[in-house]
């Protein structure tokens, strides 16, 4: 039965974390946990949590087993989609993993499984700033940098199921290290794990600069982040507006490439411009003529995530509606 309220299981699986929810089609959450085991627990005990954790966000939304249409999982690549398998990743134990088809029999219900950047592209256009769009760029920006793309209506995976890394762009070869091995990338200039080291690395001698007295630090080198990037450019340290000035130009850079390359309707940034707002966006908007022409700029909008915190929790859901609606098993806007 096709139904555009149809109620699902979403997980969003991280190192250290897992986010359990239901949620139907128009953005509801009707139940929600948080497990504080992830990834870098032993597979074999973790399951049996997420299984637990399922079966009572289930029970806590009113709901049986039964009355659930699907289950989504999202969780940090590489993924072997085809196969359901999680592979080894940098901040996970696990490695081949079966975990969509370990879900769907422990649950009895069909399970799909994405990247977490795709899952936030789809919880952006199923149930966010891009609802009913058919052309849609997602940027994650927070540790690191991720991508997804809606186009036509679909989302983009590429041939192997890896298309779409948009944060491993390369913007200057002779540019700073990226922990993905290549140089001068989008994730170099604007993830956030590259930030800390970048200004860990500025500031190693200098315990008495002005960045590292600020209370967002209180002269921790590990508290070195956006936070403080942030704190620093309201206080007008030299520094801090440097490397925040360079930021805003280089992901103005990038956003130019995709709206070249993908001609989207929207570009839709996450968690730092969030929590950055009009700091990080005034200047973005400004910087970007100089790398797009009107022709593709002046018909996308550039915005802020409209679910802000909840898109971890409603990622996961995504994949399982966006995976009915291409079976036909469920009806979604904009799905091509």
């Amino acid at each position: 039965m096709k139904s555009a309220k149809s109620a699902v299981l979403g997980y969003d699986i991280g190192g250290t974390k897992i986010a359990v929810c239901v949620a139907d089609a128009k953005g509801n959450l009707l139940a929600s946990e948080r497990l504080p085991s992830g990834g870098m627990g032993e597979y074999k005990t973790v399951l049996p949590e997420m299984v637990a954790a399922g079966k009572r966000v289930i029970k806590a939304a009113g709901l049986k087993a039964r009355d659930l249409k699907a289950c989504g999982i999202c969780a940090p690549g590489p993924l072997d989609i085809p196969k359901g398998l999680l592979l080894k990743s940098p901040n996970m134990m696990w490695d081949k993993e079966p975990v969509r088809d370990d879900l769907a029999e422990a649950l009895d219900i069909p399970a799909y499984l994405d990247n977490d950047a795709n899952a936030g592209a789809l919880a952006e256009w199923v149930y966010g700033a891009g609802k009913g769009l058919t052309d849609l760029v997602y940027l994650t920006m927070s540790t690191g940098v991720g991508g997804g793309v809606i186009t036509g209506g679909r989302l983009m995976q590429g041939a192997t199921g890896v298309g779409a890394e948009l944060g491993h762009i390369i913007l200057d070869w002779n540019g700073p290290m990226c922990g993905c091995g290549l140089r001068g990338c989008i994730e170099a200039y604007c993830g956030g794990r590259n930030l800390t080291l970048r200004l860990q690395a500025a500031l190693r001698h200098r315990p008495d600069h002005a960045l590292m007295r600020l209370p967002e630090v209180a002269g921790d080198p590990e508290k070195l982040g956006y936070p403080a990037l942030r704190a620093g450019v309201k206080a007008q340290i030299p520094l801090a507006l440097e490397m925040w000035d360079e930021i805003c130009l280089r992901l103005a850079q990038g956003v130019g490439i995709m709206l070249t390359v993908f001609n989207p309707q929207m570009v839709v940034l996450g968690t730092v411009a969030y929590y950055s707002g009009d700091m990080l966006m005034d200047p973005l908007r400004r910087y970007l003529p100089r790398f797009s022409w009107s022709e593709m700029r002046d018909p996308c909008r550039v915005e802020i995530t409209a679910l802000g915190p909840r898109i971890g929790e409603l990622a996961g859901a995504s994949v399982a509606l966006y995976g009915l609606a291409l079976e036909g098993k469920c009806e979604l806007p904009g799905v091509g």
